[in-house]
């Protein structure tokens, strides 16, 4: 047995009985491990300032907790967050904060969310589950290196002097030597805010080496990767065989860590090569032979990518990453098929109010024990970042259980949502629709968004970036088609089309490249690269003014169509 074997074997035993065994026991019974973990938190924290505002000390039950500490947004905790950022101790954790993590900032100002040793190490449990699930049924996944995406973890510093930035980074910066040797990127990598710069320097890096597996939050990340794998091939392929990088992909001032590592390698240059030469073209199926699984969100609006991820990572497993954010990580997946994972409740407390009752004063609060299948919710956090009864604005949908814990589903934010007629379009019947018309007539998607447009009357305008040039025939024919499945997925929809109360929608031919620059400003702007969502509907009215618009199609007819 070789070191590296060795140390294989050691790392599943560790995962396995230190943090995988722990949340398989305790989906037995979710209900105790949810009350522990609360109890744990409110006991860590009953002598910070909010934990006394609250009475920590007097929490004794799950419906004590309720009593004593109200539902909360944001904006409710930003007064006590601003102290930590000034460098206040004790204010919502007794836990100094390591960092704050930033939002992705797609919509409004960044939230700042501490980021404490309790809640790596709550955060980090649900990781670890993850990564031996994925060791046990890929076994030889570590014979070879492990491409993990993050985001600059210090785009600045607070008046207190914490950093702000992507937990990912953090993770990736504090990772043990003896584990960053399995990852193919240095750190450094995340620090690039140029789009192409980032992706060139990681292909630099991940074609040298034998990628196993791939992790990285959202699937567009993915299609990036293999357009610059394809757009760059002879540029790496030379770099590779001659052990440099292009000076043209190095920002100024690099870091030596960009570059640590990379040698010339004649051999691993000839066999991309000859991949080039069969096809004409250097796809990541090829690249990487011994690729034995891909990780990224599967749910919300991402299949619309990854149905077209076939097309470049043939047919390699992908497991979803798991429903995850700043504030908290949510489930771990278990299995390949799929959008769903299992509720991580070794990691945080999770209360849940169903979809019908989100608007009442007096909503019921569920726990992980009370949840019916087939049943839609809001998700609240306790975590020990400082997030009490947090409304994070998702919607989850619960489509099974394993043993007795909830098995959920990421469906939209809850602001995913529009209705200028009463309509209420969400953003997953948009994303159906779309996925109705380009599985059954095959229009060829780049990106896709939604969102008002006012006339008289009001209607929908879809910006729209094909992956080729449409001819005009085609383009009336997506808008026509969209427009009918809208009616299909949505009857209110339907009726206010039928109605006139709602316009035909227009289509917005935007220039090639319009939504990578978008992604690349909100990079630009802090948002971590990995996690910059590209929506299907927007309820920001101004979203056009940020793409460059070159064609407009409009339908005559008023009335839907059959």
């Amino acid at each position: 047995m070789t070191v590296g074997t060795s140390f294989q074997s050691l790392l599943r035993v560790w995962l396995k009985h230190s943090n995988a065994d722990h949340f398989d026991d305790c989906t037995w019974r979710p209900g105790a491990a949810q009350r522990d973990k609360l109890l744990e938190i409110c006991t860590r924290n009953a002598a910070t300032a909010y934990g006394r505002a609250q009475r920590f000390d007097r929490v004794r039950s799950v419906g004590d907790y309720r009593r004593a500490v109200p539902p909360n947004t944001y904006d409710t905790l930003a007064p006590w967050i601003d102290r930590m950022t000034r460098g206040e101790p004790n204010v919502l954790t007794a836990d100094q904060p390591l960092l704050f993590a930033t939002t992705s900032g797609t919509t409004g100002a960044a939230k700042y969310i501490p980021v404490t040793p309790s809640y790596l190490h709550e955060y980090s449990h649900g990781i670890h589950v993850h990564t031996y699930r994925m060791f046990a049924d890929f076994p030889d996944l570590l014979d070879g290196g492990v491409l993990v995406s993050s985001s600059n973890d210090e785009e600045g510093r607070t008046p207190g002097g914490t950093p702000y930035g992507a937990i990912s980074g953090y993770l990736t910066r504090t990772q043990p030597g003896v584990l960053r040797r399995f990852f193919v990127l240095p750190y450094e990598v995340c620090k690039i805010k140029d789009i192409e710069a980032k992706y060139y320097l990681t292909l630099r890096h991940a074609l040298a080496a034998d990628v196993r597996g791939i992790l990285t939050p959202n699937p567009s990340s993915l299609l990036l990767l293999a357009a610059a794998m394809g757009t760059h091939a002879d540029e790496l392929i030379e770099d590779i065989r001659r052990g440099t990088v292009n000076p043209a992909y190095l920002p100024a001032g690099s870091p030596q860590g960009l570059t640590a590592g990379l040698s010339a390698d004649a051999g691993r240059a000839a066999e991309l090569a000859a991949c080039v030469r069969a096809t004409g073209w250097l796809v990541p199926a090829e690249a990487w032979p011994n690729l034995r699984v891909v990780s990224c969100w599967k749910g919300g609006t991402m299949p619309l990518y990854l149905r077209q991820l076939p097309d470049h990572f043939g047919d390699v497993p992908v497991r979803d990453l798991g429903y995850m954010a700043s504030e908290g990580r949510g489930t771990t997946p278990l299995v390949n098929s799929g959008a769903a994972g299992v509720l991580n409740v070794t990691s945080h407390f999770f209360e849940f109010v169903p979809a019908e009752e989100r608007d009442r004063p007096d909503a019921e609060f569920l726990t992980a024990e009370e949840l019916e299948s087939d049943h839609e919710y809001y998700v609240y956090l306790t975590t020990s970042a400082g997030l009490y009864r947090y409304d994070i604005n998702d919607l989850v949908r619960v489509v099974d259980f394993y043993r007795r814990t909830p098995v959920i589903q990421f469906v939209r934010k809850g602001d995913g949502i529009s209705s200028i007629t009463g309509e209420k379009l969400t953003e997953a019947q948009v994303t159906a629709a779309l996925l109705d018309v380009v599985e059954r007539d095959g229009y060829d998607l780049a990106h896709v968004t939604a969102c008002v447009e006012w006339g008289e009357p009001p209607g929908y305008a879809l910006y729209c970036e094909p992956a080729r040039p449409w001819t005009e025939e085609r383009c009336r024919r997506f808008l026509g088609a969209v427009d009918r499945a809208l009616s299909v997925r949505n009857i209110e929809y339907e009726a206010k089309r039928t109605s006139r109360r709602l316009a035909m929608p227009v289509l917005k031919l935007v220039a090639p490249g319009s939504f990578t620059a978008l992604r690349q400003q909100r990079v630009a702007d802090g948002a971590p690269e990995a996690q910059v969502k590209i929506p299907h509907l927007s309820t920001n009215m101004r979203f056009g003014e940020q793409l460059s618009v070159v064609d407009e199609y409009r339908l005559e007819a008023v009335e839907v169509g059959r």
